[in-house]
């Protein structure tokens, strides 16, 4: 059995949340490998399409900012809680949406007949979707209620060659990547975090390969900011990058903390 919790907070004491979604490799109890059209090619899908080393990185940036940080230790593959739960998911017709039914070749996962049906579908979304947004949604809410503002930093990592699923895979794929939804408080903390980072020497993209930043679903307050804080493999891999990354977002987004 597995001890480790499918996802946990970590309570900071200022208005910043770290949102860490993909760093995880926890496949949850119960999972029947017999239907799996071929148990190692899910277990290499599950290792590529992980967001290496982010959860390294976002403790880091939540050190430096006391904030609290969500840390989902699920693989995405599994149940992926930063999709679309309905047909707004534009990676449901690769088979990648919130709860995954093909590979990272676009091949089936399970056997005929054996993916996930409504019923599995929904005790998925229990135990990891539903719970992990009511949490992002509550959080949220508290420190727009406690603190007057609320910023989210969503921290991901990337392969430096694209996937064969993904949508943008024809944009520079640089170190860092910034993503936002352009309202005028994200795009502005978009704007330091990536004069910082190119001040310390890393190539910066803004809503290029990755774009966009998470936010709840029903809080629309202009309050309210988020960033995405992409990194690519390589450059995650590297101590003294994470440490500068870190170190550059903290400054972004301090004024607000």
């Amino acid at each position: 059995m597995n001890d480790k919790p499918l996802f946990e907070i970590r309570q900071g004491t200022t208005p910043m949340l770290v949102h860490t979604p993909h760093a995880g490799r926890l496949v949850p109890d119960g999972f029947d490998r017999t239907r799996l059209a071929d148990a190692e090619a899910f277990d290499q899908t599950c290792e590529q399409v992980r967001d290496r080393h982010a959860d390294t990185l976002g403790l880091m940036i939540a050190a430096r900012l006391h904030a609290t940080i969500m840390l989902d230790h699920t693989t995405r593959m599994w149940c992926d809680p930063e999709r679309y739960p309905d047909d707004r998911e534009e990676m449901n017709k690769a088979g990648m949406g919130a709860i995954p039914t093909r590979d990272i070749d676009g091949h089936p996962l399970y056997k005929p007949g054996q993916a996930p049906g409504m019923r599995e579908r929904g005790q998925r979304f229990r135990l990891l979707y539903t719970p992990w947004h009511r949490m992002l949604d509550t959080i949220c809410r508290t420190m727009l209620d406690t603190y007057g503002r609320c910023t989210i930093i969503d921290v991901h990592t990337y392969p430096g060659e694209p996937h064969p699923f993904e949508l943008h895979a024809d944009q520079p794929r640089t170190q860092t990547i910034i993503g936002h939804n352009n309202d005028p408080a994200s795009r502005a903390i978009g704007a330091r975090a990536a004069a910082l980072l190119m001040g310390r020497g890393l190539t910066v993209g803004v809503n290029t390969a990755h774009r966009g930043a998470i936010t709840p679903d029903g809080i629309h307050d202009i309050r309210l900011a988020s960033i995405m804080v992409e990194t690519r493999w390589d450059t995650a891999a590297d101590p003294v990058a994470r440490h500068d990354i870190a170190d550059a977002i903290a400054r972004a987004t301090r004024g607000r903390a």
